[in-house]
């Protein structure tokens, strides 16, 4: 009976008649029996609960990194896609107006002994126009690059200031064009950096100018937000912008017009990618009816008021 009940997984037994010795000894035996146990279920729990603390730390990293990595897939796709247009930038907007340097500047080493003055003088200021341009798109090439790795520190604009360089600047735009400029009475004080501000501002304007009504005149404004933010604006008088139009305008390398646009299409790039880093956005808003005008904007954050 004992070999049978040992074999049957009994953890001890008794005889009869009792012997109360034997039955302490028994009992001991099975309360230290029970506490192995239950300091073996312990230790089992606890090993479950940190396996299962590891096993959330490592979800929670390999999701982490998944996120990484999606992160820089897209980047790289981006990358990817800047390059591409980067080099079709160089193969074909920095090609057409070298190529009309060297093929103008071809003719006159040939024949300049043949040409009358006038025309001398026209292939020059060809030559010299192509010359500006190709120096134009490699300004706006390195600006470009300059935006997207460096890092500035943020500071409360003089926008009033900033105009006033940036309407230095487009004088002769504005003269060419007979462009009218409305400014406002005064600009709320919003922070970024100052010459990245005057880019934008550039871009804004002289694409107002060549591209807006006829003769342009363009107001300028800003409009506190409740965000925070505060929306800066050109408001042209042209022929207004279709929704298409619209959604493509601050693409990487897009042409504001592809029928009347002489640029190259950096402009609007570079616009959009120095609000983005000032903490900004960029955007258009036109109605698409003839004559009413596209209204082009970027805001920044504004400065906050010490009460």
């Amino acid at each position: 009976n004992i070999r049978k009940a040992m074999n049957a997984g009994a953890f001890d037994f008794l005889t009869k008649p009792l012997d109360f010795d034997d039955v302490r000894v028994t009992l001991a035996k099975a309360i230290e029996h029970t506490q192995r146990l239950k300091r073996a279920i312990e230790q089992e729990r606890l090993a479950q609960e940190a396996l299962r603390k590891m096993n959330e730390e490592l979800e929670r990293r390999v999701k982490e990194r998944t996120a990484e990595l999606a992160a820089a897939n897209v980047s790289l796709r981006a990358a990817n896609a800047e390059l591409d247009a980067f080099a079709h930038t160089v193969a074909h907007d920095l090609k057409n107006p070298l190529g009309v340097v060297m093929g103008y500047a071809d003719i006159v080493a040939t024949y300049s002994h043949e040409m009358e003055l006038e025309e001398l003088e026209t292939f020059l200021h060809t030559i010299r126009k192509s010359g500006r341009t190709a120096v134009n798109i490699i300004e706006e090439l390195l600006l470009l690059a300059g935006v997207r790795k460096e890092n500035v520190k943020m500071m409360p604009l003089d926008m009033s200031k900033i105009i006033k360089k940036v309407q230095e600047r487009l004088a002769l735009l504005v003269e060419e064009y007979q462009g009218q400029i409305t400014l406002p009475d005064g600009w709320p004080v919003a922070q970024g950096y100052a010459p990245w501000v005057e880019e934008v501002w550039i871009n804004y304007l002289s694409n107002g100018l060549k591209y807006g009504g006829q003769p342009p005149c363009l107001e300028l404004g800003a409009t506190p937000q409740s965000d925070g933010m505060i929306c800066f604006w050109v408001q042209d008088n042209g022929s207004g912008m279709t929704p298409e139009a619209q959604a493509n305008l601050f693409a990487e390398f897009s042409r504001l017009n592809d029928v009347q646009a002489e640029g190259h299409g950096l402009g609007l790039s570079i616009v959009r990618r120095i609000a983005e880093k000032l903490g900004g956005q960029v955007g258009v808003k036109s109605d698409g009816v003839l004559g009413q005008g596209s209204l082009f904007y970027f805001t920044l954050p504004g400065v906050e008021k010490n009460n």
